[in-house]
């Protein structure tokens, strides 16, 4: 897939929204302007966003969502699933498109069912772009469990075809970038329907070992949103929160230097008599031994940014003490793996659509702390 994306010159980060300016300010307007003179440019607003091409899906989705709420969702993963269930229902409708009849019989759950099996295929093998052959191939596995389908292999991959044809032309979540070769329109439609795979599987089993392959990806950059927009699906986040913490805890439960030097910095932080929490004093700890900018001090506790800002005593001693720490090139990899899994599970929790009040206070209390330590907490 990498000679694949070379080729194409594609970039799978840049599948971005693309939209003119008459666009922007079309739709700037009416997200300021009260509900009446939305309504009274409803039809205006439909012909702006037919005309668009595949690249402005996402706008196009907001003006949907809007259109029909007169508000945004707050919640990333709600604003995608809101959008695309207006999608979905309304493009037939609206744009008289004819569908494939397979892909017209099926059910709004079972459509994204269908986008949302494709997307966790493709994510999980890192191909933002696959060719139609193997799209296809994931579109007959899906339809050839459901009833009134044909069963001949030869008879799945036609229907498969007529079927992405469908969802291309009706509305553009997956589109063909070059000849034979698909990609979702852009990338963070991918990241949902990757993510609400994970989320939705019915079998409790299967559902608890998709979690378990997601938490597997926790120092993997590219799944980052997937783990954001999951916690922002489910129902409950305890367990998905509480697998991410142990799972960053065994990154330094065998390094008996690691494990030292956590306990030094969360006896450092307890000892620290200051207005602020103690966890954004240990995370100012890592970011100065990792030479980072003291971004996740600052997102768990703003009011740290006056001490950092004065460089006051206690905080000067605290660096004294932490310019004496060494540590091998791995252990500061290490470390930096550990210090980005604690960050990302804090930006779960602030994501997550319910946790219960016993998971999210353990969770706080034991950011950055010792592994063993933090189980006597």
């Amino acid at each position: 897939m990498e000679n694949l994306t070379s080729i194409l010159d594609l970039n799978p980060y840049n599948l971005m929204v693309n939209i003119d300016k008459q666009h922007v300010t079309s739709f700037t307007h009416k997200w300021v302007e009260p509900k009446k003179v939305v309504k009274v440019e409803k039809d205006k607003s439909r012909e702006l966003i037919k005309k668009k091409n595949n690249n402005s899906l996402l706008l196009n989705m907001l003006d949907l969502v809007f259109e029909e709420t007169s508000e945004f969702p707050l919640n990333n993963a709600q604003f995608y699933k809101d959008g695309i269930e207006i999608l979905l229902k309304q493009w037939d409708t609206n744009y008289e498109i004819v569908a494939d009849k397979i892909y017209k019989k099926l059910s709004l759950q079972s459509k994204q069912d269908l986008i949302s099996y494709i997307a966790l295929k493709t994510f999980t093998c890192g191909d933002y772009f696959f060719t139609q052959e193997a799209v296809e191939q994931y579109i007959a596995e899906y339809i050839g469990n459901l009833p009134n389908t044909a069963t001949d292999s030869q008879q799945l991959l036609l229907d498969s075809a007529l079927v992405l044809q469908a969802i291309e032309s009706q509305h553009g979540v997956l589109v063909q970038q070059s000849p034979g070769i698909y990609a979702f329109s852009d990338l963070s439609l991918h990241e949902y329907f990757a993510a609400r795979e994970i989320v939705n599987n019915p079998d409790p089993q299967a559902l608890d070992e998709s979690w378990q392959n997601l938490v597997s990806h926790l120092n993997d950059i590219r799944w980052r949103e997937v783990f954001l927009l999951a916690v922002g699906m489910m129902r409950n986040a305890d367990r998905l929160l509480t697998a991410i913490q142990h799972k960053l805890n065994t990154l330094v439960a065998k390094d008996e230097i690691l494990l030292h030097f956590l306990n030094w910095n969360y006896q450092k932080s307890l000892a620290v008599i200051a207005p602020y929490k103690s966890s954004a004093f240990r995370a100012l700890g890592l970011e100065f031994i990792l030479n980072l900018d003291f971004d996740f001090a600052l997102a768990l506790d703003n009011d740290f940014a006056y001490d950092i800002g004065l460089n006051t005593a206690h905080l000067h001693a605290y660096t004294h003490e932490l310019k004496r720490c060494k540590f091998s090139k791995h252990q500061k990899q290490v470390l930096k793996q550990y210090y980005n899994a604690n960050k990302l599970l804090i930006d779960c929790l602030d994501r997550a659509h319910y946790v219960s009040r016993s998971v999210r206070e353990e969770i706080e209390e034991t950011v950055l702390v010792a592994p063993m330590l933090a189980s006597q907490l």
